[in-house]
Protein backbone atom coordinates (compact mmCIF):
# COMPACT_ATOMS: atom_id res chain seq x y z
CA UNK A 1 0.00 0.00 0.00
CA UNK A 2 1.08 3.34 -0.80
CA UNK A 3 1.67 6.16 1.09
CA UNK A 4 -0.96 7.98 0.15
CA UNK A 5 -3.42 5.42 1.07
CA UNK A 6 -1.32 4.67 4.23
CA UNK A 7 -1.91 8.67 5.45
CA UNK A 8 -5.98 8.50 4.09
CA UNK A 9 -6.76 5.15 6.25
CA UNK A 10 -4.55 6.42 9.03
CA UNK A 11 -6.87 9.93 9.25
CA UNK A 12 -10.03 8.73 8.68
CA UNK A 13 -9.81 5.80 10.82
CA UNK A 14 -8.42 8.26 13.57
CA UNK A 15 -11.46 10.70 12.93
CA UNK A 16 -13.95 8.11 12.86
CA UNK A 17 -12.54 7.19 16.67
CA UNK A 18 -12.33 10.86 17.38
CA UNK A 19 -16.26 11.42 16.82
CA UNK A 20 -17.16 8.03 18.50
CA UNK A 21 -15.48 8.71 21.62
CA UNK A 22 -16.69 12.45 22.13
CA UNK A 23 -19.71 11.34 21.00
CA UNK A 24 -19.81 8.77 23.64
CA UNK A 25 -18.86 10.33 26.53
CA UNK A 26 -17.24 13.10 28.85
CA UNK A 27 -14.67 11.73 30.97
CA UNK A 28 -15.68 12.02 35.26
CA UNK A 29 -13.76 14.52 36.99
CA UNK A 30 -12.40 13.50 40.41
CA UNK A 31 -11.27 16.35 41.57
CA UNK A 32 -7.46 16.03 43.60
CA UNK A 33 -8.75 14.93 47.18
CA UNK A 34 -12.00 16.24 46.39
CA UNK A 35 -11.35 19.67 46.02
CA UNK A 36 -13.00 21.96 43.60
CA UNK A 37 -11.25 22.61 40.16
CA UNK A 38 -11.21 26.04 37.93
CA UNK A 39 -11.29 25.49 33.91
CA UNK A 40 -8.15 26.94 32.53
CA UNK A 41 -8.99 25.71 29.08
CA UNK A 42 -11.94 23.76 27.67
CA UNK A 43 -10.45 23.92 23.56
CA UNK A 44 -13.64 25.54 22.38
CA UNK A 45 -13.38 29.29 20.25
CA UNK A 46 -14.04 31.25 23.30
CA UNK A 47 -10.57 33.00 24.53
CA UNK A 48 -12.15 33.93 28.13
CA UNK A 49 -11.84 30.00 28.78
CA UNK A 50 -8.37 30.14 27.94
CA UNK A 51 -5.60 30.52 31.28
CA UNK A 52 -4.08 33.98 30.21
CA UNK A 53 -5.28 34.30 26.71
CA UNK A 54 -4.90 32.17 23.48
CA UNK A 55 -2.86 29.08 24.00
CA UNK A 56 0.58 28.44 21.90
CA UNK A 57 0.25 24.72 20.01
CA UNK A 58 3.36 23.66 18.81
CA UNK A 59 4.88 20.20 17.59
CA UNK A 60 8.51 18.93 16.26
CA UNK A 61 8.53 15.92 13.96
CA UNK A 62 11.39 13.67 15.09
CA UNK A 63 11.57 10.75 12.82
CA UNK A 64 8.86 10.12 10.14
CA UNK A 65 10.32 6.71 8.32
CA UNK A 66 7.70 6.19 6.19
CA UNK A 67 6.78 9.71 5.22
CA UNK A 68 3.00 9.88 7.10
CA UNK A 69 3.12 13.42 8.39
CA UNK A 70 1.42 13.99 11.86
CA UNK A 71 -0.15 17.28 13.47
CA UNK A 72 -0.92 18.10 16.77
CA UNK A 73 -4.05 20.87 16.84
CA UNK A 74 -6.70 22.15 18.46
CA UNK A 75 -9.90 21.82 16.92
CA UNK A 76 -12.42 24.33 18.83
CA UNK A 77 -15.36 22.66 17.07
CA UNK A 78 -15.37 18.99 19.00
CA UNK A 79 -13.70 21.03 22.25
CA UNK A 80 -10.07 18.90 21.83
CA UNK A 81 -6.16 19.46 21.22
CA UNK A 82 -5.58 16.32 19.04
CA UNK A 83 -2.58 14.26 18.98
CA UNK A 84 -2.62 12.58 15.48
CA UNK A 85 0.78 10.34 14.47
CA UNK A 86 1.53 9.25 11.38
CA UNK A 87 2.51 5.47 11.31
CA UNK A 88 6.18 4.98 12.57
CA UNK A 89 6.19 8.78 13.28
CA UNK A 90 7.72 10.42 16.66
CA UNK A 91 6.66 13.32 17.38
CA UNK A 92 6.68 15.94 20.28
CA UNK A 93 3.52 18.56 21.09
CA UNK A 94 3.69 21.39 23.48
CA UNK A 95 1.19 23.98 24.71
CA UNK A 96 1.93 26.82 26.76
CA UNK A 97 0.06 29.40 28.42
CA UNK A 98 1.58 32.87 29.12
CA UNK A 99 -1.05 35.97 28.18
CA UNK A 100 0.77 35.99 24.29
CA UNK A 101 4.55 36.36 26.00
CA UNK A 102 3.27 39.02 28.16
CA UNK A 103 3.50 36.59 31.03
CA UNK A 104 0.45 35.37 33.34
CA UNK A 105 1.58 36.91 36.96
CA UNK A 106 -0.44 34.57 38.19
CA UNK A 107 -0.35 34.66 42.06
CA UNK A 108 -0.90 30.73 43.03
CA UNK A 109 -0.44 31.29 46.48
CA UNK A 110 -3.58 33.85 46.57
CA UNK A 111 -5.63 31.05 45.08
CA UNK A 112 -4.51 28.42 46.89
CA UNK A 113 -3.47 26.33 44.05
CA UNK A 114 -2.62 22.64 44.88
CA UNK A 115 -2.41 20.97 41.32
CA UNK A 116 -3.76 20.37 37.75
CA UNK A 117 -6.07 18.28 36.07
CA UNK A 118 -6.06 17.31 32.29
CA UNK A 119 -9.15 15.02 30.97
CA UNK A 120 -8.53 12.62 27.85
CA UNK A 121 -11.03 11.30 25.90
CA UNK A 122 -8.30 8.55 24.71
CA UNK A 123 -5.13 7.63 24.75
CA UNK A 124 -4.13 4.96 22.09
CA UNK A 125 -0.67 4.19 23.99
CA UNK A 126 1.68 5.19 27.12
CA UNK A 127 3.76 8.34 26.27
CA UNK A 128 5.74 10.88 28.55
CA UNK A 129 5.24 14.27 30.16
CA UNK A 130 6.42 17.10 31.07
CA UNK A 131 5.14 20.15 32.91
CA UNK A 132 6.96 23.36 33.70
CA UNK A 133 6.08 26.69 35.16
CA UNK A 134 7.85 29.58 35.57
CA UNK A 135 7.88 33.09 37.38
CA UNK A 136 8.42 36.29 36.33
CA UNK A 137 12.48 36.21 37.17
CA UNK A 138 12.72 32.79 34.79
CA UNK A 139 12.31 30.64 37.82
CA UNK A 140 11.07 26.95 37.41
CA UNK A 141 9.42 23.97 38.59
CA UNK A 142 9.08 20.69 36.92
CA UNK A 143 7.16 17.79 36.89
CA UNK A 144 7.22 14.92 34.59
CA UNK A 145 6.16 11.25 34.44
CA UNK A 146 4.06 9.20 32.02
CA UNK A 147 0.59 8.87 30.91
CA UNK A 148 -0.79 5.25 30.49
CA UNK A 149 -2.76 3.65 27.48
CA UNK A 150 -6.40 3.80 28.01
CA UNK A 151 -10.16 5.86 27.09
CA UNK A 152 -11.71 8.37 28.98
CA UNK A 153 -10.25 9.46 32.36
CA UNK A 154 -9.12 12.42 34.19
CA UNK A 155 -5.01 12.45 34.91
CA UNK A 156 -3.68 14.69 38.08
CA UNK A 157 -0.53 16.66 39.00
CA UNK A 158 -0.37 17.63 42.35
CA UNK A 159 1.97 21.00 42.78
CA UNK A 160 3.85 19.29 45.47
CA UNK A 161 5.43 16.52 42.77
CA UNK A 162 6.68 20.00 41.31
CA UNK A 163 10.01 20.37 41.60
CA UNK A 164 13.26 22.94 41.05
CA UNK A 165 15.43 26.09 42.38
CA UNK A 166 14.03 29.44 43.88
CA UNK A 167 10.35 29.87 42.62
CA UNK A 168 8.00 32.78 43.49
CA UNK A 169 4.47 31.33 43.65
CA UNK A 170 2.80 34.34 43.61
CA UNK A 171 3.86 35.34 40.48
CA UNK A 172 3.66 32.74 38.00
CA UNK A 173 4.05 33.77 34.60
CA UNK A 174 4.10 30.63 32.58
CA UNK A 175 2.23 27.12 32.25
CA UNK A 176 3.48 24.83 29.84
CA UNK A 177 3.21 21.11 29.02
CA UNK A 178 5.07 18.83 26.64
CA UNK A 179 3.68 15.56 25.27
CA UNK A 180 5.40 12.71 24.40
CA UNK A 181 8.87 14.41 25.40
CA UNK A 182 11.65 13.67 23.23
CA UNK A 183 9.22 11.76 20.63
CA UNK A 184 10.00 8.55 22.73
CA UNK A 185 6.64 6.89 21.60
CA UNK A 186 6.35 6.57 17.69
CA UNK A 187 2.27 6.01 15.97
CA UNK A 188 0.99 8.12 19.51
CA UNK A 189 -2.43 9.54 19.09
CA UNK A 190 -4.67 11.22 21.86
CA UNK A 191 -7.77 13.27 22.71
CA UNK A 192 -7.12 16.35 25.14
CA UNK A 193 -10.79 17.92 26.21
CA UNK A 194 -9.70 19.98 29.19
CA UNK A 195 -7.00 21.38 31.40
CA UNK A 196 -7.76 22.40 34.92
CA UNK A 197 -6.49 24.14 38.18
CA UNK A 198 -7.19 22.58 41.97
CA UNK A 199 -8.20 24.91 44.75
CA UNK A 200 -9.33 24.18 48.13
CA UNK A 201 -12.16 25.01 49.06
CA UNK A 202 -15.41 26.06 47.36
CA UNK A 203 -14.86 29.79 48.57
CA UNK A 204 -11.83 29.85 45.84
CA UNK A 205 -14.42 30.04 42.90
CA UNK A 206 -15.05 34.27 44.32
CA UNK A 207 -11.27 34.38 42.82
CA UNK A 208 -12.18 33.69 38.97
CA UNK A 209 -12.27 36.69 36.82
CA UNK A 210 -14.16 37.21 33.43
CA UNK A 211 -15.59 34.19 31.46
CA UNK A 212 -14.39 31.29 33.97
CA UNK A 213 -10.53 32.85 34.06
CA UNK A 214 -8.97 32.36 36.93
CA UNK A 215 -7.99 35.82 38.86
CA UNK A 216 -4.86 37.12 36.44
CA UNK A 217 -2.83 39.77 37.85
CA UNK A 218 -1.61 41.50 34.54
CA UNK A 219 1.26 43.22 34.12
CA UNK A 220 0.92 47.39 33.66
Amino acid sequence: MDSFHRRGEHAMRDQTRLMAVLGAAAAASTALAGNPTLILDDFDADPNDDAGGPRVVSTAIIGDLFGQGSNFDVDTGLGAAVFNSGIGVSQAGNITWDNNGAGLSLDAVAIGLIGFELDFALIDQDFSYTVRLRDGNDGLLETNGDWLAGGARTESLALADFAGGVFDASDVDSVSITFNTGGNTASLDFILTQFRAVVPTPGSTAMLGLGGLLCLRRRR
